[in-house]
């Protein structure tokens, strides 16, 4: 909690910059804004240290069933040499008893009995062997057990910890999200609050010109009749200052070819779905779990982790990218904690963080580390 106390104290503490109550309150909702795509960076950048760790944990259990499977068929070879022993009759043999296989290869003199007693010493020697060896083995898979399990000890307590990270700059980022919606309300309260009062001045501006008109016509003459309402009132969204209308809607990108074309198209499936971390589809995403589902539709499999991605890629310059390939951001290679695949034109697809569904957008250039070619 402490980050998200770090963040939101200044917020608390600071009383209302002086000017208009609309400018004021406009600033302070730019200010929560660029606060919380900090957060938003804090977020993806535990969530990439909890999908390491979580890889880690995957690959460390796989090596303890590998090494389970290897000491059973060790134990299985074991019994199985000590079987041939005993059914034999070597270890009656070495302690000086006798039996009905002793009697049946003591038969025989001379060179013949030598033969076979040589026979035995031999065989009994190579079962031995074969035992001690296998018992060194045993005890060598078993260190390496030993030391797995603490190793997917360390591993799981380091994913915990990447959890409660990300639950604590979670946390914070939701205290941002709050406290921008509240300024936000109050913003659009004293929005309305300043249209009723243009418009009352409007209407009171007309209502004086009109007078004043109508005073300075002659008394004979007649009234004309009154303008339109169309032509004497100023339309809302002028006089409330607002934004003239957005021009259409730029055309899709062009999705390129071949397999990246197929990950774009799978990418634009989800667009508006909504951020989820650790979601790897189809219902929400993260970052690189959105960029592995898109190119496993491809048919190229890439872990659920930004920084494996980039080392399971192959680099390309920046400034030669194709639709698929894949754009890594963040202070360096090895912090790198967000991806995105690129759609082409300059934009490209992410799920980015919590509130932001999966969307298009232009690349950002401040934080790129580089670009790779999947498959």
């Amino acid at each position: 909690m402490l980050v998200g106390i770090a963040i939101l104290f200044p917020f608390v503490l600071m009383s209302p910059a002086t000017g208009e109550p609309i400018d004021d309150k406009r600033a302070e909702a730019t200010r929560i804004e660029e606060q919380l795509d900090q957060q938003g960076q804090q977020v993806s950048r535990t969530a990439e240290k909890f999908n390491q760790a979580q890889l880690k944990v995957s690959e460390i259990e796989a090596s303890v069933v590998r090494t389970e499977a290897d000491l059973a068929r060790s134990e299985e070879r074991m019994q199985s040499v000590r079987s041939r022993l005993a059914q034999t009759a070597i270890v009656a043999y070495m302690q000086g008893g006798s039996n009905s296989l002793l009697n049946q290869l003591a038969k025989g003199t001379g060179d013949d009995m030598i033969v076979r007693r040589q026979y035995l010493r031999v065989t009994a020697a190579d079962q031995r062997k074969v035992i001690g060896e296998l018992r060194l083995a045993r005890e060598d898979l078993t260190g390496v057990q030993s030391r797995l399990e603490g190793e997917r000890r360390t591993a799981r307590g380091v994913a915990d910890e990447a959890a409660a990270a990300r639950r604590q700059a979670m946390e914070a980022e939701d205290g941002q999200r709050a406290l921008l919606a509240g300024v936000r309300g109050d913003l659009a309260e004293l929005v309305s609050a300043e249209q009723s009062r243009r418009e009352a001045a409007e209407a009171t501006r007309r209502q004086q010109a009109a007078a004043a008109e109508a005073a300075e016509r002659p008394r004979t003459s007649s009234a004309p009749a009154p303008a339109p309402a169309s032509v004497l009132a100023v339309p809302r969204a002028q006089a409330a200052g607002a934004p003239a209308a957005k021009a259409p809607a730029a055309q899709a990108a062009p999705a390129g070819s071949g397999k990246g074309a197929i990950a774009v198209a799978e990418a634009r499936k989800h667009l508006g779905k909504p951020y989820r971390w650790g979601g790897s589809g189809p219902d929400s995403f993260d970052c690189s779990g959105l960029t592995a589902w898109a190119w496993k539709a491809a048919g190229v499999s890439l872990s659920h982790s930004a920084l494996a991605q980039y080392y399971e890629t192959t680099r390309v310059p920046t400034d030669q990218v194709q639709p698929g390939d894949l754009l890594f951001f963040g202070s360096s290679v090895e912090g790198i904690h967000h991806n995105a695949i690129y759609a082409g034109n300059g934009d490209m697809i992410e799920a980015s963080q919590t509130g932001t569904p999966v969307r298009v957008r232009g690349w950002r250039a401040g934080d790129l580390v580089g670009a790779g070619r999947p498959g």
